[in-house]
């Protein structure tokens, strides 16, 4: 029996209350083609990833910390270096920002969910019962 982590399930996108259906449509957090598809409810456990009209607007906010990790180091270099001017710091920002935009979108997404949905222990036992 396999024992549920929070964060590897955070991490590997899978559903919040059974930690086995996926989140996406599309797995893996580096996806630039449908970013944000997901499936209404996760196949596994039935779970309605949209709670409520506008539940992941969110996850703008627990997604803004990546953002602020990813934009400090290159705007302390465009501050501080004093042979490469502001243009390429700002400049390698942006193509960092380019590569990590889909791991903010979906890590922030996770993240949000699992905090309004609890892992769901008796369910998962009654699913891995009928299998």
């Amino acid at each position: 029996m396999k024992k549920y982590h929070r964060y590897y399930s955070i991490l590997k996108l899978k559903c919040p209350r059974c930690g086995q259906g996926d989140l996406f449509e599309r797995k893996g957090l580096i996806v630039y083609r449908n970013k944000l598809g997901m499936p209404e409810c996760c196949p596994v456990c039935n779970q309605k990833y949209e709670i409520e009209p506008g539940f992941w607007i969110g996850a703008l906010w627990t997604s803004y910390p990546i953002v602020v990790l990813i934009e400090v180091p290159f705007l302390m270099m465009a501050l501080f270096s004093e042979t490469l001017g502001p243009w390429i710091p700002l400049s390698l920002m942006f193509v960092a920002f380019y590569f990590a935009y889909p791991i903010m979108l979906r890590l922030g997404r996770s993240i949000w969910i699992h905090n309004w949905i609890r892992y769901d222990e008796e369910l998962v036992a009654k699913i891995r019962g009928k299998s």
